[in-house]
């Protein structure tokens, strides 16, 4: 039994596609060369919480990264299903530092496997409360438990064809059959080079088809997409946002989607399946390189220096903060170098020892720096009070909480 008739898309057809993922996987490792290691992996990791984010956009809910740093201390909103966002956004965050984990450890042999699928599923769902593991819809949760890491047992309506009662995958009875020829399909072991990313853009589309759970079918496939491009060594840094991306073009990512799936039974497909899974890998490559053009300009040496200097002339002593006016120096010097040694810190500022120290301890009490133990190299931090000012594309009133940008501006 076979569930699509091609896997990725064929040789008329992949020729400028792989032009465009030779550019992706290019343009990705570029962007992650230009950023010091460890100040790449503070940056990675608050992305988690941007992925987070937009994932859940794109399903309908919306939590500040305000409302997401509450609920990661288990601080949540009294609202019903205000909490429930809060704690989708947290799941997502912890499910895919986790998962990364395992990636880096080598624990993840086939991407495509039906126990990886099976692991992101549980892994999510292991952090959300109880009361939130039942399939959740327009009107509320249902009664119906999700059963994490279980594949579905019942068809699943989505999409377009809802209304006509249409339903998206395999039957129940034949979704073994069609994970295990997806986990043939898609084992990126059996890929090389550029090919790989093109597998991994279509392989997304099959894995959004299948919908092989009860509920939480499209973070999956975000996030299995997200640890695919990570096994083949891209963006394993998560300097880059593929969910951020999708969900600026929701209306474009939608339509593409569902012109990939097979024609309803009784009706003719009006292009070759091959000609319609390479428009979609086109438009996965496009927003790749989007978001990775995006983060290469904010990351650029001039952007950051200066809005690291826009920081602290904001956040200075003459303008009653607590930062000393030269404070600049070392924050740009620990962002570009990843960590400075403690000794450095008086050349790096022009200042006497005792007045480098105390310049010190100030950006570490304000959680601008950090430091393992106090003869440690100075690391970078990036305490939410400075993302709207280093980040100021990404941490936007709308995402981060206008409330919280207007009490920072009051200090």
């Amino acid at each position: 039994m076979t569930f699509w008739p091609i896997v990725i898309p064929d040789r008329k057809d992949i020729g400028p596609l792989k032009d465009m993922a030779q550019e992706v996987i290019a343009s990705s490792a570029s962007l992650e060369g230009r950023v010091a290691a460890d100040t790449a992996k503070v940056i990675g990791d608050h992305l988690r919480l941007i992925n987070s984010y937009y994932s859940n956009l794109i399903e309908g809910h919306k939590s500040t990264l305000r409302d997401i740093e509450d609920a990661m201390d288990k601080r949540f909103d009294a609202d019903s299903e205000k909490r429930y966002a809060q704690d989708l956004c947290a799941a997502h965050v912890l499910a895919e530092m986790e998962l990364m984990n395992d990636i880096e450890n080598g624990t993840v042999k086939n991407i495509a496997s039906q126990d990886l699928l099976r692991l992101i599923h549980t892994r999510f769902y292991s952090h959300l409360s109880p009361d939130h593991l039942y399939t959740h819809e327009k009107d509320g949760f249902t009664d119906i438990p999700v059963l994490p890491g279980e594949f579905r047992d019942r068809l699943i309506s989505v999409g377009p064809n809802v209304a006509t009662g249409g339903s998206i995958g395999p039957n129940p009875e034949n979704l073994n059959v069609a994970l295990q020829q997806f986990s043939d399909d898609y084992n990126q072991q059996q890929y090389f080079g550029d090919e790989r990313i093109i597998a991994m853009a279509a392989s997304h589309h099959r894995l959004t088809w299948l919908h092989p759970f009860r509920d939480g079918n499209g973070r999956v496939s975000r996030l299995f997409s997200t640890l695919y491009m990570a096994r083949c060594d891209i963006n394993k840094s998560n300097l880059w946002s593929l969910s951020r991306g999708l969900s600026r073009n929701k209306e474009e990512y939608m339509i593409n989607l569902f012109s990939c799936d097979p024609a309803p039974e009784g009706e003719k497909a009006t292009h070759s399946a091959s000609e319609l899974l390479a428009d979609f890998v086109e438009f996965m490559f496009e927003v790749c390189l989007d978001q990775i053009g995006f983060m290469s300009n904010l990351l650029s040496l001039e952007t950051i220096e200066r809005r690291i200097e826009w920081f602290v002339e904001v956040n200075s002593l003459k303008r009653g903060g607590k930062l000393h006016p030269d404070s600049a120096r070392l924050l740009r010097a620990v962002f570009m170098q990843g960590k400075v040694k403690r000794g450095e810190a008086g050349t790096i500022l022009n200042k006497a020892t005792s007045t480098a120290r105390k310049i010190v301890k100030e950006l570490i009490d304000e959680g601008l720096l950090t430091s393992a133990t106090p003869k440690s190299p100075l690391q970078v931090a990036l305490p939410s009070k400075a993302l709207p000012y280093y980040f100021p594309d990404i941490y936007n009133p709308s995402v981060i909480g206008k409330d919280y940008i207007d009490m920072i501006a009051k200090r």
